[in-house]
């Protein structure tokens, strides 16, 4: 189980509105926080932290899927994410590639991250 991570970016403010938006429907919301960080914090304790990289530092796009509690959350997930500057890797639906009950939705980030939200509807 993963307690924490964290996404290195760019332009932090612009991927802390598109977390907050993106995240809310899968049951994260805002936690701690420092100039430049912030965490977005789930009732299981788990957590994702938003950093602004260093200077100079290569931000390599990464892919995280997130569990969602329902269809209607991965949805909801989706939506948000397009609002807040993310665009359409994936519009939700089922993926029988990935498995038989694999239901899923993908959403690049404003800096290119491809972030999932996904569950197994049985």
């Amino acid at each position: 189980m993963i307690n924490h991570m964290t996404i290195k970016v760019k332009d932090f403010a612009k991927e802390e509105a598109f977390y907050e938006a993106a995240l809310a429907p899968l049951g994260y919301a805002k936690g701690a926080s420092f100039p430049g960080v912030q965490q977005f914090a789930a009732a299981d304790g788990s957590s994702v932290w938003v950093s602004t990289a260093a200077e100079g530092d290569a931000v390599t796009p990464i892919h995280v899927a997130f569990v969602a509690p329902d269809t209607e959350a991965v949805a909801e997930f989706h939506a948000a994410g397009l609002t807040n500057g993310g665009t359409d890797n994936g519009q939700p639906g089922p993926r029988p590639n990935y498995g038989p009950d694999y239901y899923a939705a993908f959403v690049h980030d404003p800096e290119g991250n491809n972030i999932e939200a996904m569950l197994h509807t049985k």
